[in-house]
This record gives C-alpha cells, sequence and structure tokens, in this order.
C-alpha cells in the first residue's frame, strides 16, 4: 500500500480543464471507449451547468500544480427517494496516484457538494468490472453496501 498523501479538493476552474479532459480520454480508454467529449462541451458542462459540479484533487506533497483525479457529480431529482439527489457520474484518479487516499476524498468532496446542493442521498455509478471500482467501495468501509447503476 503507497502512503497517503495529503490532497486537497476542489471545484475545477478552467485551468484544469486540459487536464481532466486529459484524464477522461484515459478513463475511455481504461472502458475500450471512444472518449467522444470536447474541450468546449466539458467546459460547459463543468463551468456553466447547473446540474453537475467537477471537482479535482490535487497533490498538496507534489510538485505538479495540476489536478491528479476528478469526479464528476450531477445533481437532480431521484423519483423513487421522492427528494434531490447526487449522482457520481465518474470518478476517476491518475495511475501513479491510485492508492494514496485521493479516491476516497474525491467521494467526500462530492457527499458535501452534494448535501451543499441541498440532496437528501448520493449514488455511485460505475461499472462493476472496473478495476479500481471494488477498492474504493472497500476505502468507504463496511456499512456501504455497492450498488451498481445499469448501462
Amino acid at each position: 500500500m503507497i502512503p497517503t498523501s495529503p490532497v486537497t479538493t476542489r471545484p475545477a476552474t478552467a485551468g484544469d480543464l486540459p487536464e481532466v479532459h486529459r484524464m477522461l480520454i484515459a478513463l475511455a480508454a481504461r472502458h475500450g471507449m471512444p472518449a467522444t467529449i470536447t474541450p468546449r462541451v466539458l467546459a460547459r458542462i463543468a463551468l456553466e451547468g447547473r446540474a453537475a459540479r467537477l471537482l479535482v484533487a490535487l497533490r498538496a506533497d507534489s510538485p505538479q500544480r495540476h489536478p491528479v483525479g476528478f469526479v464528476l457529480l450531477i445533481l437532480g431529482r431521484n423519483m423513487v427517494a421522492g427528494a434531490d439527489w447526487g449522482v457520481v457520474e465518474e470518478l476517476y484518479v491518475q495511475e501513479p496516484d491510485r492508492g494514496r487516499g485521493i479516491g476516497r476524498a474525491l467521494l467526500a468532496a462530492a457527499r458535501a457538494a452534494a448535501a451543499d446542493a441541498g440532496c437528501e442521498g448520493l449514488t455511485i455509478s460505475t461499472r462493476p468490472e472496473t478495476d479500481g471500482a471494488a477498492l474504493v467501495w472497500r476505502a468507504l468501509g463496511p456499512d456501504r453496501e455497492p450498488r451498481f447503476a445499469a448501462e
């Protein structure tokens, strides 16, 4: 296990988007899919949209000043629960920075952002076959039961 690193999470800025776009391309490649999102569409979703929150993680002990991970939180209404709800649509941490608690910090930031937006709950959308999904769930603790969204 790699030791945890001090990590800062915050809402993404325009300066973060080139690195987030690069990570989205890497995420799509991991799933064997083409990345079709353009930087312009990413900016519209991340910076102008009311229903999305793009949060980034930076390592405080890294000389790199760009994000090392991101989480995309979508806000909406859960018709089953009858309440405002958040959905973690994408979560990604770059390969050399995995296993340092960055994904856990991003999920905590997403939970806080959802609560700040008035959401009563949070669902994490993931694919069961994703390498890191089981690790993320394990990191959340034994009281969390994974739920996988259908494609």
